[in-house]
C-alpha cells in the first residue's frame, strides 16, 4: 500500500481535509480514511496542495498538434472549417509510423503536464498515402499507442472508421489513407488491438464519411463488445444540410436510424443539433463532446449548451486539434461561450443557487471517464488513482477559499497551478 496525505482532496463529497488516500499495488484507491501516519508504512505528506481527480481528454487528434499557429494565415477565399481541412490533409500526408509516434509523444508529454491523465485518441491516420496498408495494418495506431504509453498517459484508441468522401461521393486523395478495404478489415483491427491488450473504442467518423453498410455492422460490434462508440455530428452546418439533402434528416437523426445511439454513444461537438436530436440524445443516454478551443478556433460555432444541460445529456471535454493543451481553459470557454451565446451569466450549474465549479469538473473528470468506459474520474475506493495537484500557494489562487476553490481555479488560473500528476498511482510530472 501507498499512502498520500494532501491537505485537502475533492471527493464525491466535496472538499475534504484531513483525509489519507490508500493506493494499493495495481493503482487503485483502496480507502479513503481519517489522516495520520500508518505505521511501518511510507506516508507522503502533500502540504499546501489540494488533490482533484485527473482530467479526462475525450476527443483528440494527435497529429493535428503540427498545425498549431500554421493555419491563421489565409487559406482561401472562404475562410472556414473546409479550407482549414484541406491544410489538415496536407499535414497528415506527410505522417509516417516514426513520425507520428515523435509527434504523439511530445503532444502526450505536454498533455500530460497540463492535467490529463486519460485521453480518447480519435485516429484517422491509419495506411500509407496511396491507401495500401502498411505490413502491420496497425502500424500507426500502435505508435500512437506507444508513444502514449512512453509519455504516460492513459490513452484509449479510437479507432475510426472512413468509408467516403462525403454523402455518396468517392474518397478524395487525401482521404485514401484514412480508409479501410471494407467494414470486415475495420473490424478485424479493432479485434486484433483489443487481442493485443490495448483500450480501444469504435469511431465511426461521421455519417457524411461512413454509409449505412458500414455503420450498422460497427454499431453492432460496440454493443456485442461492450466498446465506446463516438462519432462526429453536426458540427458544421453544411454538413447539416448535406444530411437533410441525402436522407431528409440531421445527422443525430441518421444515427438513431442506423442504431448506433446508446449509453456508449459520445456524438462530438453537436453544435448545431436540433431540439429533435437532442431528445434523441436524451432518450438513448448518450453523452456529447464539446472541444471550445477547436471550435473556436474553427469558428464552427457554439453548441446549445443550456439545451444540453435541460435534457439532462452528460457534457465533456476535449481538445480536438490541440490547438491549445488546458483543460481549465476548456472548460472555462465552454461556460464563457455558453455565456455569450445566452447572453447570461452561469449557464453550467446543477441549480440556480449553484456556481459552474462543481458541473464544470464533473464534465472534464467523471463523465469523461465514463465516455471512454474507464474506472477513473473520481477519488473514492475502487477507482484509478489518478490526481492533478494543485499548489494552494500559487499566485493565481491568491485570496481562496474552500467555498470558491473550484471557480477560482476554473475562472482565474492556468495549468501552472499544477505542481504534480499521478496516473494510477505514479507519480509522472512535478
Amino acid at each position: 500500500m501507498r499512502y498520500l496525505a494532501p491537505e485537502y482532496v475533492y471527493t464525491v463529497q466535496g472538499w475534504q481535509s484531513n483525509t489519507l488516500i490508500v493506493i494499493n499495488d495495481d493503482g487503485v484507491i483502496e480507502a479513503l480514511r481519517e489522516q495520520h501516519n500508518p505505521a511501518g508504512s511510507e506516508c507522503l505528506e502533500m502540504p499546501g496542495v489540494a488533490l482533484l481527480p485527473g482530467f479526462v481528454n475525450v476527443h483528440s487528434h494527435v497529429f493535428q498538434r503540427a498545425l498549431r499557429g500554421h493555419t491563421h494565415r489565409a487559406l482561401s477565399q472562404s475562410e472556414t472549417f473546409w479550407a482549414w481541412r484541406n491544410a489538415m490533409y496536407r499535414a497528415a500526408s506527410q505522417l509516417t509510423p516514426g513520425g507520428l509516434y515523435e509527434l504523439a509523444l511530445q503532444t502526450y508529454r505536454e498533455m500530460l503536464a497540463a492535467g490529463y491523465t486519460s485521453v480518447g485518441e480519435f485516429h484517422y491516420v491509419h495506411h500509407q498515402p496511396s491507401g495500401e496498408p502498411y505490413a502491420n495494418p496497425n502500424a500507426m495506431a500502435e505508435a500512437i499507442l506507444h508513444a502514449g504509453r512512453d509519455a504516460g498517459i492513459r490513452v484509449v484508441l479510437l479507432l475510426t472508421a472512413y468509408a467516403q468522401g462525403g454523402f455518396n461521393r468517392p474518397l478524395e486523395e487525401g482521404q485514401r489513407r484514412f480508409s479501410d478495404r471494407s467494414v470486415d478489415a475495420y473490424l478485424r483491427r479493432v479485434e486484433d488491438l483489443r487481442s493485443a491488450g490495448f483500450l480501444v473504442g469504435v469511431a465511426p467518423h461521421s455519417v457524411r464519411a461512413v454509409p449505412p453498410e458500414w455503420f450498422q455492422p460497427i454499431a453492432e460490434y460496440s454493443r456485442n463488445a461492450a466498446l465506446p462508440l463516438h462519432v462526429h455530428a453536426d458540427e458544421q452546418v453544411a454538413e447539416v444540410e448535406q444530411c437533410q439533402a441525402a436522407y431528409d434528416c440531421a445527422p443525430i437523426e441518421l444515427l438513431e436510424r442506423w442504431g448506433a445511439l446508446s449509453p456508449r454513444t459520445t456524438v462530438i461537438h453537436a453544435t448545431h443539433a436540433s431540439q429533435v436530436e437532442l431528445a434523441l440524445l436524451a432518450r438513448a443516454g448518450c453523452t456529447v463532446c464539446v472541444c471550445p478551443t477547436t471550435e473556436g478556433d474553427l469558428g464552427d460555432g457554439i453548441a446549445p449548451y443550456a439545451e444540453l444541460l435541460t435534457a439532462g445529456i452528460p457534457l465533456v471535454i476535449g481538445s480536438d486539434s490541440n490547438t491549445r493543451l488546458d483543460p481549465l481553459e476548456e472548460l472555462r470557454w465552454a461556460e464563457y461561450s455558453a455565456r455569450m451565446r445566452y447572453q447570461r451569466r452561469r449557464v453550467l450549474v446543477r441549480d440556480e443557487l449553484a456556481s459552474p465549479g462543481s458541473l464544470l469538473l464533473d464534465c472534464g473528470t467523471r463523465s469523461g471517464a465514463q465516455a471512454l468506459g474507464l474506472a477513473t474520474g473520481s477519488i473514492e475506493p475502487g477507482r484509478l488513482a489518478d490526481f492533478v495537484a494543485i499548489d494552494l500557494s500559487h499566485p493565481m489562487l491568491h485570496g481562496w477559499n474552500e467555498q470558491d476553490l473550484l471557480d477560482t481555479l476554473f475562472f482565474g488560473c492556468s495549468t501552472s497551478v499544477i505542481k504534480e500528476v499521478w496516473v494510477q498511482g505514479q507519480r509522472m510530472s512535478g
